[in-house]
């Protein structure tokens, strides 16, 4: 007698390393420093302050690093390409370290002030550098970077005058500035423009099929509003031309370079991704494997901060957490974070390749990370069991049984294809609150055109 067929639904919305370096970061600056970071990571210092003379652990992938410290008057010292090899222990002063025959730039301090207007003029203008606050943190240094490169200044993620005036011409520019003269830079922005309902996913059944009934775009439901997006969001295409027809999750995994599901792209004539501060990038499709069901997509060189793989097994039992855009559009446009547990180490008929996760999901997290509680990739997303067919068959309702591809099998593919992701030691456990700030600057909105 045949065992009763199991139902998966992908969940795409509607639809070798190198070795790690371990050295110390001192502060001999004379000052408390407040952040500290290495080739774009996380916070080091996680809201603590290092007092001047004290030190920290640190790690890095490889001999070379870009390391910064940010101090507690707002200077910001840059520390590129450090020689972490050499030396195992690296001095940070006030003055910023200096090559031969390179005089040290003087790194005058931002003004809180001009920092808190540059950071609402740039929210307004769609490139969300968090709260206006005026620290001058990484969200605002990235916010910043971006909106030089689109404007064609130097991608430094200072607020310096050329990147003030370019603020000043930009919100002027949207608001339509009265008699052509530009509004103050402290001034309020102009609110954000709505931007329609963003296309929900196409849950399919593992042999592509579309399921009944639902791949079309669902609709807002009533008595909600458009999501806010982005102050310029892009004008409709052409008649003929591609238009979104699903929207899935994607992680920078190395320069350049993101994972994502097969299924996510599968048929894509254009694919875009919009990065953590709302920028949008055309990504082109590379190496792809339908039967692991993960694809490679390529893009520009600043994507962001890549994700680390976890160097070791997952177990059972382990707290995992996933970050990804599930039904965009309607639970919003920008990224969730959920919570559960590692349940089973294979997947559905003891699938080796995959495992199951009580994390909950939905479509539109395909492609995106699972971590452990210390920001390192345990596996990849990609499909949940369909519970109410499930139920048609066996009267029994399971809960909490979803799919991610093994981190091994992820890693294992990109580094067969030329990817140099890397590994890291899960030896931290953060809270899932600091794990989702992690995966946040590394993860993106995949929209798919046909």
């Amino acid at each position: 007698m045949r065992g009763p067929v199991l139902a998966l639904t992908l969940l795409i919305a509607a639809p070798v390393a190198a070795q790690e370096t371990a050295f110390r970061i001192f502060n001999r600056t004379g000052e408390p420093a407040i952040g500290l970071h290495v080739d774009g990571s996380r916070n080091l210092l996680a809201g603590r302050q290092l007092p001047p003379g004290a030190g920290v652990q640190a790690t890095a992938p490889g001999c070379t690093a870009d390391l910064r410290m940010v101090l507690a008057s707002g200077r910001v010292l840059d520390w590129h390409r450090a020689n972490v090899c050499a030396t195992r222990e690296v001095f940070f002063t006030q003055a910023p370290p200096q090559r031969p025959g390179h005089a040290a730039p003087a790194l005058a301090p931002v003004e809180p002030a001009s920092v808190a207007a540059a950071q609402r003029a740039l929210a307004a203008l769609g490139y969300a550098p968090g709260s206006a606050d005026g620290v001058m943190g990484p969200r605002t240094r990235q916010a910043l970077a971006a909106f030089q490169r689109d404007h064609g200044l130097p991608a430094t993620g200072e607020a310096d005058q050329p990147t003030m005036a370019a603020l000043r011409r930009a919100l002027s520019a949207q608001a339509g500035g009265a008699a052509g003269k530009p509004p103050p830079i402290g001034a309020d922005p102009p609110p954000l423009a709505a931007v329609p309902p963003a296309l929900s996913g196409i849950p399919r059944v593992p042999d592509g099929k579309p399921q009944p009934g639902i791949d079309r775009p669902v609709p807002l439901p009533a008595g909600l509003t458009p999501a806010p997006g982005p102050a310029r969001p892009p004008p409709d295409p052409p008649p003929g031309s591609p238009r979104r027809a699903s929207t899935g999750t994607g992680f920078i995994v190395a320069e350049g370079h993101v994972l994502t599901n097969h299924h996510v792209i599968d048929g894509c004539q254009r694919v875009v991704g919009v990065l953590a501060n709302r920028r949008r990038v055309d990504l082109s499709i590379g190496p792809r494997d339908a039967r692991r069901d993960l694809a490679i997509l390529s893009g520009p060189r600043d994507l962001g901060p890549a994700l680390a793989f976890r160097d070791g097994p997952p177990r059972r039992g382990d707290e995992v957490v996933t970050y990804g855009f599930p039904l965009t559009g309607i639970l919003g446009s920008g990224p969730t974070l959920t919570t559960g547990e590692i349940s089973a180490l294979t997947g559905l008929r003891d699938d080796p390749h995959t495992m199951i996760i009580s994390a909950p999901v939905q479509s539109g997290n395909s492609g995106g990370p699972l971590l452990d509680r210390a920001g390192n990739v345990l596996g990849v997303i990609v499909a949940k069991l369909a519970a109410l067919r499930v139920a048609e068959r066996t009267g029994d309702l399971p809960q909490n049984v979803n799919i991610a591809i093994q981190g091994d099998v992820a890693f294992e593919f990109l580094r067969q294809n030329g990817v140099p992701a890397r590994r890291s030691r899960s030896v931290a456990h953060y809270p899932a609150a600091e794990v989702g700030e992690i995966a946040h600057p590394a993860t993106l909105l995949i929209e798919c055109f046909k």
